[in-house]
């Protein structure tokens, strides 16, 4: 808590939160800059087939500065970029890190590794169900059904209509289908599912 209290009272706390707030702004200006850059040099690619050098120099100075904002803001470097330093070169190229070499540890030097303890099952732990495989079917037989008889066609009387006779159509029925005595004409009783 000593430290909280310290750190919130000093001046350098302070400085380096309105520095990163500012860096921040600054950020947002550099991400439409480099739109910018971005649509003009897909114009020029358009019309001359290649993109313009100083916009390309201006994207890579520009791009090392968002670079070197982004290191400040996030805590990974303490130097403060442009103003407080020199703009980033055009021709400037991302410096990687030189490879480390890989950590080795003497054997003689190393901690001792503790025995593993054996484990033992929990003899209180439920078994897996184990399901048996499904009954095995023997294959169906089709049931071949005989065909149905074939309906008698009755026909109605024509209707004369003006001058030329128009024939009803036929009414299909089973033969062994009877209607329903009960049934009043037009309540549906008579329609089968």
């Amino acid at each position: 808590m000593n430290a909280f209290k310290e750190n919130i009272t000093s001046a350098d706390f302070w400085l380096r939160l309105i520095y990163t707030l500012l860096f921040a702004v600054a950020w947002q200006v550099v991400e439409v800059l480099l739109a910018a850059i971005l649509v003009l040099q897909i114009v020029f690619r358009l019309f001359t087939g290649e993109p313009n050098g100083q916009l390309a120099g201006f994207g890579n100075s520009l791009s090392q500065y968002a670079w070197q904002m982004g290191r400040y803001v996030t805590g990974a470097a303490e130097e403060k970029p442009w103003p407080f330093m020199e703009w980033p070169d055009e021709n400037a190229e991302w410096q990687p890190r030189p490879p480390q070499e890989p950590v080795t540890v003497d054997p003689a030097y190393a901690a001792p590794v503790p025995p593993a303890a054996p484990i033992v099952p929990d003899t209180h732990a439920p078994v897996a169900d184990v399901t048996p495989p499904p009954p095995v079917v023997e294959p169906v037989e089709p049931v071949v059904e005989a065909a149905p008889e074939a309906p008698t066609v009755t026909s109605a009387e024509p209707v004369v209509s003006g001058e030329v006779i128009v024939p009803e159509p036929p009414v299909l029925r089973p033969e062994d289908e009877i209607d329903d005595t009960d049934a009043t004409p037009g309540d549906g009783s008579r329609l089968k599912p």
